[in-house]
């Protein structure tokens, strides 16, 4: 230390710590870059930068660990240096690079540069690098959030933000559980938890005894080793972690994700700080959760019909874009003389039957089938994977289904459908495949009504 050209003259009274050390135990990397851009000193970083130790990197060209597309833009800061007689360079501060680790992967890392002159012995920068993957707070999963990033990135970054350091060890790992299905997780968010304790978390997601599946939300929960399940508490034994935080977080009353932390030491109550990230995150991850949520209803809403909760023709169509037309068969249903219950019955009558004419249609599909109501009184259901004798069996439930006497409050007794069918090919497209069933449908009205017709 004592040696680089920063070295200090004297020291006015005795230090605690030798720089050098104190120095080590930094998260960031602090280097120093002459104006040729080559590392002078390097200290930090635990001991350990992208795979680097920070003194193999003196001697070492810094442009060298500068991701290629951008050398260019960081060989610029030299040159402007060494054009202007007091050496400032125009850049904001922190900057963004993407550097070369050891191991040839690419690493996000924030950078900040001071100028530094020494008289004529020495010039160039004192630069600090904090790697992106080195964040222990809940700013980039915020920013993630603010900038629109997708609800998994805003979660993974909430999971990696889970984090905590000792000189010697890592205190603090965690992940982020999210899209419940019968009440069980089915998503885990993370990747400083290390693959065994992800086998144990997974194998608690799909059941009920799982420790946070009992939390009430959005309290911070923690449970010693003999409170867990024997795998999940092996596993965490194992990496010598001695306790598991759970935050479990519920969107508009329903369970919808879980912080899960594993730490050490053991201290009960949870230390304050340990306590204020889970709480950050946790609100994090709710507004990302419930503005996710709230996207879905809006597109949903877009793409079903507000009458009958079926999808309406804009649903209809998109899906019917990314159809195999090979797989699909098409029924297109219209109700028979349906202009005459809104003439006798009023047009509230006749959207309550419209409404029992949807539901009978979903109660005689499948779960991966589509019904839609294409306009008025027209409906379509969509079939995958049937042959033209099953499409018509099909035709003949909807048929006998919708006949059947409607209630009370429809006003009319029955009603009445007349159905066409059409079945895909490997070389129709599947608005071919919707005009031939329309077809279809004119000829059962033509022939009577109240009937299945077949396009052949």
């Amino acid at each position: 230390m004592h040696d680089s050209p920063l070295a200090a003259s004297a020291d006015i009274r005795p230090r605690a710590l030798a720089a050098e050390r104190v120095l080590h135990h930094l998260r960031p990397l602090v280097a120093v870059i002459d104006k040729t851009g080559v590392f002078v000193d390097a200290w930090g970083a635990h001991g350990a930068f992208l795979g680097y130790r920070p003194e193999g990197l003196i001697g070492r060209q810094s442009l060298d660990l500068v991701v290629p597309r951008e050398q260019e833009m960081v060989a610029s800061i030299f040159q402007q240096a060494a054009e202007r007689q007091d050496f400032s360079v125009d850049m904001p501060v922190p900057f963004q690079l993407t550097l070369v680790a050891a191991s040839g992967a690419t690493a996000l890392v924030d950078v900040s540069a001071v100028a530094v002159r020494d008289g004529s012995a020495f010039e160039g920068w004192v630069v600090s690098f904090v790697p992106h993957s080195t964040r222990s707070t809940p700013t980039g999963a915020l920013e993630a959030l603010l900038r629109g990033g997708a609800v998994d990135e805003v979660l993974e970054r909430c999971a990696d933000a889970l984090v905590g350091d000792r000189t010697d060890s890592r205190h603090l790992v965690g992940c982020v559980l999210s899209q419940p299905v019968h009440g069980r997780f089915t998503r885990l968010h993370g990747s400083t938890v290390s693959s065994a304790l992800r086998d144990a978390v997974h194998q608690q997601m799909h059941l009920s005894s799982a420790p946070w599946a009992e939390v009430e939300s959005r309290t911070v929960a923690l449970f010693g080793l003999d409170e867990l399940p024997m795998a999940l508490a092996d596993a965490a034994r194992a990496e010598k972690f001695e306790a598991l935080v759970a935050v479990p977080i519920d969107v508009d009353g329903t369970r919808a994700a879980a912080l899960v932390g594993f730490i050490a030491p053991h201290r009960r109550p949870l230390p304050g700080f340990v306590r204020q990230l889970f709480d950050h995150l946790a609100d994090i991850t709710a507004l990302a959760l419930s503005h996710q949520w709230s996207n879905d209803d809006l597109r949903r809403a877009a793409r079903s019909d507000g009458l009958t909760g079926v999808a309406n023709r804009t649903g209809f169509d998109e899906q019917m874009m990314t159809c195999d037309p090979a797989l699909i068969t098409v029924l297109y249903i219209d109700l028979d003389e349906f202009k005459a219950i809104n003439d006798v019955h009023g047009h509230e009558c006749g959207d309550r039957v419209l409404v029992e004419v949807a539901r009978r249609l979903v109660s005689v599909s499948g779960p991966t089938d589509l019904v839609a109501r294409l306009g008025g009184d027209e409906f379509a259901l969509v079939h995958f994977g049937v042959d033209i004798e099953a499409a018509r069996e099909i035709g003949e439930q909807v048929v006998v289904a919708v006949g059947q006497p409607l209630p009370d409050d429809c006003g009319a007794d029955k009603v009445t459908v007349s159905v066409g069918v059409a079945v895909g090919s490997e070389h129709a497209r599947p608005r071919e495949v919707l005009s031939a069933a329309d077809r279809a449908l004119l000829g059962a009205k033509r022939s009577g009504r109240n009937r299945v017709q077949v396009s052949l």
